[in-house]
């Protein structure tokens, strides 16, 4: 990237230069062609770097693209060349807001208030951020991760009534055998509490006799109707969704961190990228290439949730095929499922505005499941599918050793404990948060997370781990998938015109038992009047 040089002398040719590719830029940049617009600003910035609106203009680009760690080195890169460039404050303060670092930000978002102490827009951003900066300090404190209890282990669905008002689809009910220790109080059926067999048994006997129990369930016809349901943009009782989401995180907490998938004769596995919270457009997959079945699996591939306004949606419908279909639908963990991207970025917002009295708990019980979603998967023992991407050198385990090659072993996820927040860990961080680059080697990513990594890289991974190609998501693409280095990474994007606006198509791959892959198109379809990023409360700082 190009560091500016105040001590440069530009003559007026060079200058003029830089001023028309910086208007060639506005151009492409006011037809939402951000990385083209980057390109040219990056010229003009070649041609003058003393300039330090070219820097703030770069990095409102950075922003729309979510490369949020170099808008923040552009907006530095312009207070070297003026420390009272205001724009600059502004565009690092929002690029720190959506990294999650609201401290900086809001320092930033003060010092423009001090400067300009009448501007009501700068004003209101430091109040916003500074409300929700105090509001997440608090949370943690009160919530440490380390100290929480689950809270699986504290709801039982029996405690919630379905409404008598409530017209849509009912979970049918089973009788299941458990053990008496686990009903934690609930009647067994025709409130029995189970026969006692002799005098003699101790309380520990007692306590493991299984019972009978009634269990609501998951089937066909509730999935059917949950997905029309949703499409009117109606809700399910509490009782439901602590249901579909206690069986879930059981479901997923079994599962080991990578799954291996075989897909069966007469069948194809469809891949699809990020869905990010765009409901129909998640019907619209369905409704093109079919619903799920025996026959006809599916792995989305992270980042359900989100931005979009209608992520609860997704993942309810989501999580209830995984009940039907354990062995034919799979979900990967995406950047987007941890705590810290929900609380800015809208799923923690839209929860509390649909669910507004169990709010807090339902959101802790959806980060549960959400950490206990596997980290990739293996197809066919060939294709390695995961949200992000690859890894740094020193993440793999033989990279300290003399002969080490550096590269990770599909092995070591394996091995990985996912059952945490992804900061904890480089092998999952850059695993949900990496991306490609056409440059050969490794790079520091854009994003200010994890990192990029070249065809080199990639080669060597498949290389050593006996694979055909990997499959990632993470990044949209304007026709909706990328195929690079040399065929070996593929990356698949699902959420057609993203944010409402974008523009872009979405993609989805399908494969068959031979691994003969297509690739298929879709453009995005309406959906009600709830923008994107309605929920979110990193928006007010864009």
């Amino acid at each position: 990237m190009t560091q500016p040089t105040p001590q440069s002398v530009i003559n007026d040719e060079t200058a003029e230069r830089a001023n028309k590719l910086k208007l060639e830029a506005n151009a492409l940049y006011a037809k939402k062609q951000y990385h083209e617009a980057i390109e040219k600003y990056t010229e003009a910035i070649e041609c003058n770097p003393t300039v330090p609106a070219y820097f703030t203009n770069r990095a409102q680009c950075h922003l729309h693209t979510e490369e949020y760690g170099a808008a923040k080195d552009d907006a530095n890169a312009a207070l070297e060349l003026d420390s009272s460039f205001i724009k600059a404050y502004f565009r690092r303060a929002t690029a720190y807001s959506f990294m999650g670092m609201l401290k900086e930000a809001r320092a930033d978002y003060r010092e423009v208030t001090r400067r300009v102490p009448n501007d009501l827009v700068a004003r209101q951003k430091y109040t916003d951020c500074d409300k929700l900066f105090r509001r997440l300090q608090f949370e943690k404190a009160i919530d440490s991760e380390a100290d929480r209890k689950r809270v699986v282990d504290s709801i039982d669905p029996n405690n919630f009534a379905v409404p008598e008002d409530y017209k849509g689809p009912r979970m049918p009910l089973r009788k299941i055998m458990v053990p008496q220790s686990s009903l934690k109080g609930r009647p067994a059926v025709n409130g029995e509490e189970g026969k006692k067999n002799a005098a003699d048994k101790d309380k520990k006997d007692a306590e493991d006799e299984m019972v009978e129990i009634e269990e609501e369930y998951v089937d066909l016809d509730f999935v059917e109707g949950i997905a029309d349901w949703f499409r009117d943009q109606k809700t399910l009782p509490e009782r439901y969704m602590y249901s579909i989401l206690l069986q879930a995180e059981k479901l997923l907490r079994a599962l080991p961190t990578l799954v291996d998938v075989t897909v069966p004769k007469d069948t194809v596995m469809t891949v699809c990228g990020d869905v990010h919270g765009q409901y129909y457009d998640v019907l619209n997959i369905f409704k093109l290439n079919g619903f799920p079945s025996r026959e006809l699996m599916y792995l989305f591939n992270g980042d359900f949730v989100d931005r979009g306004s209608f992520s609860v949606e997704v993942i309810m419908l989501f999580l209830s095929l995984k009940l039907l279909y354990p062995n034919e639908f799979f979900l990967n963990r995406g950047n987007h499922e941890s705590v810290s991207m929900n609380q800015l970025y809208g799923f923690e917002g839209e929860i509390r505005s649909k669910y507004p009295v169990q709010a807090k708990r339902m959101f802790a019980l959806f980060q549960e499941t959400f950490e206990a979603l596997p980290i990739a998967h293996l197809i066919q023992e060939k294709i390695f599918v995961v949200h992000g991407g690859l890894y740094s050198r020193n993440t793999a385990r033989n990279s300290t050793q003399p002969d080490g090659d550096g590269v990770v072993r599909l092995s070591e996820l394996r091995e990985m404990t996912r059952f945490h927040q992804p900061h904890h860990n480089s092998l999952m961080c850059e695993s949900l948060w990496s991306d490609p680059q056409t440059q050969k080697g490794r790079a520091p990513s854009p994003r200010g997370t994890a990192i990029q990594y070249g065809p080199d890289v990639t080669k060597e991974f498949c290389e050593k781990n006996g694979l055909k190609m990997v499959i990632r998501s993470h990044q949209q693409m304007d026709e909706g998938y990328e195929i690079a280095h040399d065929g070996q990474m593929i990356t698949v994007f699902s959420a057609p015109n993203y944010c409402d606006a974008a523009s872009n198509k979405g993609a989805y791959i399908r494969i068959t038992p031979d691994l003969d892959c297509t690739y298929h198109k879709f453009t995005a379809v309406p959906h009600p009047d709830v923008k994107a990023m309605a929920y979110a409360n990193v928006s007010r700082f864009m």
